[in-house]
């Protein structure tokens, strides 16, 4: 039932830094020829690799509560955004999915966003066509583009995303110091930069014909 193209997700790393565009790909690299049976669920913490030093995975910037710090791993968050979007615009019923703490302005508008911290932070969908998706990356490092296309048989879902509703917006915080003994002794280098706080709600309605299967 492998036939045609069902769904795609598409995010932008142009000018991340060579630690996390290698973590990226290289995550994304693993999840090429993933197949996901019938009703069965999509989970970044079986189909992905473990998020390692020893797997070959590099120190970056990472989210890491409420800042950033330098950890194993940053850039891999991009590729579960770039698939819960798949899942997400092709209609597949979301599973488990938790946003980022803040905005990242790597994934554009917010809303639209999936991090993972294995083992503990998964992200996963289920396959409901009724037949077996091929998941496929699409990584260009000249252009910054990462692409994940889900192949399969069409399901004849119609998929409706309403426009982001923004509220409760509230304006970032004062700067913040702190001591970093790394850096040569009156160096000062910025790792946060200011964003604004917000609720973000987004509607999914998809349909079989007149028949609503998820509004959401």
């Amino acid at each position: 039932g492998i036939v045609t193209l069902v769904g795609r997700g598409t995010t932008y790393f142009a000018g991340s830094r060579a630690a996390r565009v290698h973590n990226l790909v290289k995550v994304a690299e693993s999840l090429r020829g993933t197949v996901i049976p019938p009703n069965g669920i999509f989970s970044f913490q079986k189909y992905g690799e473990p998020v390692t030093a020893a797997n070959g995975y590099e120190d970056s910037l990472i989210i890491w509560g409420d800042r950033t710090a330098v950890g194993i791993g940053g850039g891999v968050c991009q590729v579960s955004t770039t698939v819960f979007r798949a899942a997400f615009f092709s209609g597949m019923p979301i599973v488990e999915r938790h946003n980022h703490g803040y905005i990242v302005s790597w994934y554009g508008k917010p809303g639209f966003d999936a991090t993972i911290y294995l083992p503990d932070v998964d992200f996963k969908f289920r396959n409901a066509t009724g037949h077996y998706l091929l998941l496929r990356p699409v990584v260009n490092t000249q252009r910054g583009i990462l692409t994940i296309e889900l192949y399969g048989t069409n399901p004849g879902w119609t998929v409706q995303v309403d426009k982001a509703v923004v509220s409760n917006v509230k304006a970032p915080p004062r700067p913040r110091y702190q001591e970093d003994k790394t850096l040569p002794k009156g160096r000062i280098r910025q790792v946060e930069w200011p964003q604004k706080g917000m609720t973000v709600q987004v509607r999914r309605i998809v349909r079989q014909g007149n028949k609503v299967l998820r509004d959401e």
